[in-house]
């Protein structure tokens, strides 16, 4: 028996689309799940298996393609009359796969949901998985745009974080990256306040990452994670004490100054870009509130059944070989499936929507929660405050001039109508501390558990 038929009848406060607007309006992504790493990096918590001698290629593909059948063809989503947004490959390392199963699986999603050429197809990959040739053929599979796993150019911390990569190979990645898919479609991530490191050792770093870069870069301060490897040794005292609070500050000040020095515009906490074509589309589709489809073992979905206008979060089975026996005899993979109360479905439209300079269009927040106002959950003393401080703009009708170089051209239009409120490039930097301030949820919305 699917899975779907388990989702009990839900309450009015977990019905938050209008059927009409978000068939009109609202386009979806796809992220696919490549669980398999050469080896696990150890500050990473995410769902990944070290590669088997004999990886399950054919069998895994095919779970994912009658999975991505499933959904693309169920009528309680309609994606056949929805538009795609964006596709993404993450893990794990999918540039491990075949670039044939790549192409299997697009060819799959083109049969029910167009792939024409503006649409974002990105696919993660580890420097030491990618030949000239390998990329070519990924590229000609249907991948238009490369996001490297360099983390660091430093070989010792490289190791400390289990990367199994050295310096050299990051710098010969990228080079190699450049040949097939340019400047405009690359991006490599980068990670500060490592154990040890100094604002002096990250500068010279930083400089060095820039002179290399494409047009996009994605730099995150480092999260020990508890139980994680690296957590262990640090706990042991295996390992050097990461930067204090303060000097890892000072470092993402550092970011912010010498990326800017470099062209790039700060658009989202720990994304960077050089000109609007360069910004992250799918990762928009999660700050924003899309609609995405989880494929692959763990793979989490956000969807809305258009027939009830109920909105859902899908969890996929955690180990591949359970994910692909419940995929063969299901149809899918999933782990569990919850509504999410409307309570919720505000909250993170404020939370991710402003950690982006673009912050959250009225239209946007008014469209995905049924009619419900941005302002209904904004303290406006609060947000009169941060705005007074420089840390915030209310936009009603006006909008930025520099708008479209931290916006997407295709989202431009949703402040046309009623504005929104979005952080200012001083008001990103202190984001986490401003979004509680701000928020007031309304009286009355309550999330299942707090019924309960």
């Amino acid at each position: 028996m699917q899975a779907w038929k388990y989702l009990p009848k839900t309450p009015h406060y977990s019905r938050v689309f209008s059927t009409r607007e978000i068939k009109k309006t609202l386009p979806f992504s796809i992220y696919i799940h490549w669980p398999y790493c050469e080896s696990k990096c150890t500050y990473c918590n995410f769902n990944k298996y070290v590669n088997p001698r004999d990886p399950p290629h054919d069998r895994l593909v095919n779970a994912m393609a009658r999975e991505l059948e499933y959904y693309l063809t169920d009528p309680r989503f309609e994606f056949q009359n929805r538009k795609l947004h964006s596709v993404y490959f993450g893990g794990g390392t999918p540039s491990l796969a075949l670039p044939s199963s790549i192409e299997t699986l697009l060819n799959k999603i083109h049969r029910y949901a167009p792939l024409n050429p503006h649409v974002e197809v990105t696919m993660e990959a580890n420097p030491t998985s990618i030949e000239s040739s390998k990329l070519q053929a990924f590229a000609k599979a249907g991948i238009n745009r490369l996001s490297l796993g360099i983390q660091s150019f430093n070989s010792q911390d490289l190791k400390i974080m289990g990367r199994d990569h050295s310096a050299a190979d990051a710098v010969r990645a990228i080079a190699r990256a450049k040949e097939v898919f340019h400047e405009k479609k690359l991006t490599f991530d980068l990670i500060f306040a490592r154990p040890g490191q100094t604002l002096q050792d990250w500068s010279r770093e930083l400089q060095y990452g820039l002179e290399l870069a494409g047009d996009h870069l994605s730099i995150y301060q480092l999260t020990m994670e508890r139980s994680t490897p690296l957590h262990k040794a640090f706990m042991k005292g295996d390992i050097s004490p990461l930067p204090s609070p303060d000097e890892a500050a000072d470092m993402s000040e550092e970011t912010i100054k010498k990326t800017s020095e470099h062209g790039f515009a700060q658009y989202e906490v720990s994304s960077y870009c050089r000109n609007e074509a360069s910004i992250s589309r799918h990762n928009f589709s999660y700050w924003q509130g899309m609609d995405y489809i989880g494929i692959g073992p763990g793979a989490h979905g956000r969807l809305t059944q258009l027939t009830d206008g109920v909105r859902v979060r899908t969890f996929g089975e955690f180990h591949p070989e359970k994910y692909m026996a419940l995929c063969e005899s299901e149809g899918e993979g999933l782990r569990k499936l919850e509504s999410i109360p409307v309570k919720q479905v505000m909250e993170e439209l404020v939370i991710f929507g402003m950690r982006t300079r673009m912050g959250i269009p009225r239209k946007r927040f008014k469209t995905i929660t049924g009619g419900l106002s941005l302002d209904s959950i904004i303290d406006k003393q609060a947000l009169e405050s941060c705005i007074e401080a420089g840390f915030l703009v209310d936009e009603s009708t006006v909008q930025d001039i520099n708008m479209p170089s931290y916006v997407p051209k295709e989202l431009l239009y949703e402040w046309n109508q009623g504005g929104g409120i979005r952080p200012t490039e001083i008001g990103l930097a202190r984001i986490d501390s401003i979004i509680p301030r701000i928020m007031s949820v309304p009286h009355g919305l309550v999330s299942s558990t707090e019924k309960e």
